[in-house]
């Protein structure tokens, strides 16, 4: 079978628009905050007010979880979130740690145990939050152990500082290894959409497990060829003509039809544009044109494998 393939199951019914993560019920469209960065990840806004006042806005119009990273910034966007949410307990903060920031363009990965307790703390008090919701590892670092990895996050959770356990871009092999020290993991989150479904083996297992996935880069994000991101985005548009949504929206309509267990990372510079993102939830697309989309969209890709992470010489 094909990865692009839908199964029976997740074609057959509405998605919902909430689930359960770390615990608790929030909508499945989750808050990112790389954008309240200056350059999507990197430095600090232009005018930090502005920022803020998107991500008031996105609690306003119904938000209830929020998903950032120390290396964002590096740790501007959980500034800028611990002075919007703070310690409110109606909004679940999900952050990550692990990785570097040695440059605008560059990232690298330190799994020392000590580093991530160091970041944690460190998070904590950005964030204003006596306790993260949701605690990323956002790498693994084959230069540590896993289980000192992990193990230093199960210290800092039974130390109540950490809600729940995450990870970030298993692959299948290294998930059965965290899951063998990790067996409570709260979430799993790595890139997918449309035209990046290449996780969904994993989602699918996930989903045996009761383990909620939470896919970012859902819009496409950079790295696909112009000719390739013509093409996909002209199949995009007429479906979306086709159902009333934005090209946006059905992207992420599509998302939520292909699994029911996953949840998708979303920012914005625009409170109209999370609004309108936030109503998709409301909105599912007919369980036919799910199979038509992803081969428009396979046909337009003619045969690039894409991958948003990297640029298409990386992908060769």
């Amino acid at each position: 079978m094909s990865e692009y393939s839908t199964t029976a199951a997740a074609a057959t019914a509405p998605a919902a628009a909430t689930t359960s993560v770390a615990g608790r019920p929030v909508r499945r469209l989750v808050f990112g905050g790389a954008r309240l960065t200056r350059l999507d990840g990197w430095g600090a806004p232009q005018d930090p007010e502005a920022s803020k006042a998107v991500l008031r806005a996105a609690l306003d119009a119904g938000f209830d979880a929020v998903d950032t990273a120390d290396a964002l910034g590096p740790g501007i966007s959980e500034t800028l979130i611990g002075e919007v949410v703070g310690d409110r307990s109606d909004v679940l903060v999900s952050t990550k740690v692990g990785m570097l920031r040695p440059g605008p363009t560059r990232w690298d990965v330190l799994g020392h145990p000590n580093y991530l307790r160091q970041q944690v703390h460190a998070s904590l008090y950005r964030l204003r939050r006596e306790r993260i919701d949701l605690l990323y590892l956002h790498r693994i670092d084959p230069d540590y152990p896993l289980a000192d990895q992990l193990g230093a996050l199960q210290e800092l959770r039974d130390q109540g500082l950490v809600g729940s356990i995450g990870v970030s871009e298993p692959t299948a092999e290294q998930l059965e290894d965290v899951l063998r020290v990790e067996p409570g993991l709260a979430a799993v989150q790595s890139v997918y959409n449309v035209a990046a479904p290449g996780h969904r083996p994993l989602i699918g297992s996930l989903a045996e497990r009761g383990i909620p996935f939470v896919g970012y880069w859902p819009l496409i994000g950079r790295g696909l060829p112009a000719a390739e991101f013509e093409r996909v985005d002209e199949v995009l548009r007429r479906f979306a003509d086709d159902t009333g949504l934005t090209p946006t929206q059905l992207k992420l309509a599509w998302i939520f039809a292909t699994a029911p267990n996953t949840l998708a990372v979303v920012g914005s510079r625009s409170p109209q544009h999370l609004v309108e993102n936030l109503a998709v939830l409301e909105r599912p697309i007919p369980a036919e044109l799910v199979p038509r989309i992803e081969r428009e969209v396979r046909e337009a890709l003619g045969g690039f494998s894409f991958d948003p992470r990297y640029g298409p010489e990386e992908q060769a």
